[in-house]
């Protein structure tokens, strides 16, 4: 790499070079629409913030600090609540919650494969980041 400066991140827009020895070598990086520290992306045009209906328990407080953080960027927010078989009450209370303030809210169940095709049209056409928060809730999506 011939940065000297700035390193790339995932999501990163950048020019190269192909060396000699069939080598590609980013000689700049692009400017960038939007950045996050953790995870270490750029260039995101929407978080999707997994959550679970009730195990783990969601941290909603976590959640809401987030969501204002990307409302703050400029970065669309999509949430997902997985695991709506095991307390349908659960996930519709917070699906509405947030769906009438304006959020994009889709409940899966990732075993029986409930709110998989609508997650992969969000996908399509977009630079998405799951978010870390949650690990249990996404680990079967």
């Amino acid at each position: 790499m011939k940065l000297d400066e700035e390193k790339p991140s995932v999501g990163d827009d950048v020019e190269f070079e192909i060396t000699e020895d069939n080598q590609a070598v980013i000689t700049k990086i692009l400017e960038r629409k939007n950045f996050l520290k953790r995870p270490k992306v750029s260039n995101i045009s929407q978080i999707i913030f997994v959550v679970s209906a009730k195990m783990p328990k969601t941290n909603f407080l976590n959640l809401d600090k987030l969501l204002a953080f990307a409302e703050f960027l400029g970065i669309k927010s999509v949430i997902v609540i997985n695991k709506k078989d095991l307390d349908k009450v659960e996930a519709n209370r917070i699906a509405s919650i947030y769906s009438k303030v304006g959020y994009r809210v889709i409940q899966t169940n990732a075993e029986n494969g409930d709110g998989i095709e609508e997650i992969k049209k969000i996908l399509k056409s977009n630079t998405s980041v799951l978010s870390r928060k949650f690990r249990s809730a996404e680990s079967q999506l």
